[in-house]
């Protein structure tokens, strides 16, 4: 084989092409916004997204100054330039500090810009991604759209949409063989971790007891008509009463024992949950009501009770889904957030056919669901089962807090990382170390004796070259704040220089001017 074959692996490599070799000094630097824009796979219509690229930013826009708010602060936007945007399959993570601008910059622009032919399922915390562009959605690309809103904080522009999720619907057409393993996913994002609490007795027993009731009011005929986790809820606040006709056994615990759902899954479960006695199944029967405490509020049981959305629909169809959760209720409600996730994400992976492009989970408020097994699988093999997860943290000590062995290989398996408004330590150490170094010259003076004068000319000033961080922390921390006047972001790609991207607001830029009602 020719000899240049082999050295055409090494030629570019900046170092150690060879044992003699004298190689560069590391040498980093951000690509020019004029060879973005020029970049045809980076261009992006946003109009008429065809490739389904998640939009980024503009380049070239012309920063807008608006009058000086109470507050002192000075609002800025950006109008025209050009956008950016990505059809990258990998994943997707963006870190942006709290009140960055988050939702105007990143989540309404691609919840507009995203065609008919991607599912969505967002997260929204405030319901004003749903308020804002449930409609157009809906009437102007005609996707099939679904809010999911118990307290109603997404307004009432968004009552038409308003649906109901009922898991429990999803086991009916399980088989024996699958049903009981459909169950324990179920509960798995009922029970929410008290990461505080070393010891996980408590949370793997009330897991196994909840999927044994989901597979029991499932399948047993008693619960014919009301087949729902309020039935769940109701069996489980009912675990202890007395059964009639025998003075040593409940009333659920006979009826379970009964069953041979789950090929004895139903029975197993409740003999392990009633074999317990004294303090220990006191615990276990309230750590079980604590779990499902969320289905007690009238609100949450209407969701959870009646015809429900098909999450298969996400992939095999066209859904735009918008989970939302009004702050306040944040904590009440995660149980109900995770089982949202988990449903959809469960839905896609047995779903066989696939509609359009990627679906696309826009988790808001990421560290609100705590832990769940799911999202760690899906970030390491979903990306090839038409699933894009979109992780937006305020900062990068909440996902190290929540998966404290595995954080990096969410940071690995994202396409794109970008991130702007940033003020910890932790985060902005970490994107200074990825940015690398770029070669640096420095200057120094001394005072030179008259004899270096004379004879060598010396005027005492030396340089030397060297190298540096691209950006030190407190330089990404100032260039890429909040209130920046030129209103910058930091995007990296792997394989690619580091790019830097304006922010580009939906309500104020003429590529978002589209009727959203």
């Amino acid at each position: 084989m020719d000899e240049d074959l082999y050295s055409d692996l090494l030629i570019d490599l900046p170092r150690g092409q060879h044992s003699e070799h004298v190689g560069q000094a590391p040498h980093n630097y951000f690509e020019h916004p004029a060879n973005i824009a020029a970049t045809e796979s980076m261009r992006m219509d946003v109009r008429n997204n065809r490739e389904s690229k998640l939009f980024l930013g503009v380049v070239g826009g012309k920063v807008v100054t608006g009058k000086r708010l109470p507050d002192g602060r000075i609002p800025r936007w950006v109008q025209g330039g050009v956008p950016i945007g990505v059809a990258d399959d990998r994943h997707h993570g963006l870190i942006a500090g709290s009140r960055g601008g988050k939702s105007r910059s990143f989540l309404m622009a691609n919840l507009i810009a995203a065609p008919r032919e991607t599912s969505i399922v967002t997260i929204d915390p405030k319901g004003e991604l749903a308020a804002a562009t449930a409609t157009y959605r809906a009437k102007i690309l005609g996707q099939e759209t679904a809010v999911l809103d118990c307290f109603g904080c997404s307004g009432d522009s968004t009552l038409r949409y308003r649906r109901k999720l009922n898991p429990i619907e999803t086991l009916l057409g399980t088989g024996q063989t699958t049903i009981a393993a459909d169950a324990m996913q179920i509960s798995d994002a009922l029970v929410v971790e008290n990461q505080s609490v070393k010891d996980p007795h408590w949370d793997d027993g009330s897991r196994e007891f909840i999927s044994g009731l989901c597979v029991h009011v499932a399948t047993h005929p008693n619960y014919e008509g009301r087949r729902d986790l309020v039935t769940v809820w109701e069996l489980a606040i009912a675990a202890n009463q007395p059964d009639p006709n025998d003075a040593h056994a409940f009333a659920l615990e006979t009826e379970m024992l009964e069953s041979d759902a789950g090929g004895g899954y139903v029975r197993g479960c409740a003999t392990a949950f009633y074999s317990r006695t004294g303090d220990e199944f006191s615990s276990m029967t309230s750590t079980v009501r604590r779990h499902l405490s969320f289905i007690a509020v009238d609100a949450v049981r209407d969701i959870l009770r009646g015809e429900s959305i098909d999450p298969r629909q996400v992939k095999n169809g066209s859904l735009a889904l918008y989970i939302c959760i009004p702050a306040m209720r944040e904590r009440l409600m995660r149980g109900f957030k995770r089982l949202c996730i988990q449903t959809c994400l469960a839905a896609c992976e047995n779903e066989q056919t696939m509609f359009g492009h990627q679906a696309l989970f826009l988790l808001d408020e990421f560290h609100g669901l705590g832990k769940l097994d799911c999202i760690e699988t899906a970030i390491a093999q979903f990306a090839g089962l038409g699933v894009k997860l979109v992780v937006i943290l305020q900062d990068l000590s909440q996902i190290q807090a929540l998966y404290p062995k595995s954080w990096q290989t969410f940071m690995g398996n994202v396409g794109t990382l970008q991130t702007f408004a940033g003020f910890d330590e932790v985060t902005l150490n970490y994107l200074s170390k990825r940015l690398g170094e770029a070669i640096t010259a420095t200057t120094s003076s001394q005072r030179p004796s008259r004899e270096q004068m004379v004879n060598d000319a010396s005027s005492g000033l030396n340089w030397s070259i060297g190298t540096k961080p691209l950006m030190a922390p407190n330089e990404i921390e100032r260039y890429f704040a909040r209130d920046d006047p030129k209103l910058r972001q930091l995007v990296l790609r792997p394989g690619y220089r580091p790019m830097i991207l304006q922010r580009c607001f939906y309500d104020k830029s003429e590529h978002f001017s589209m009727e959203l009602s």
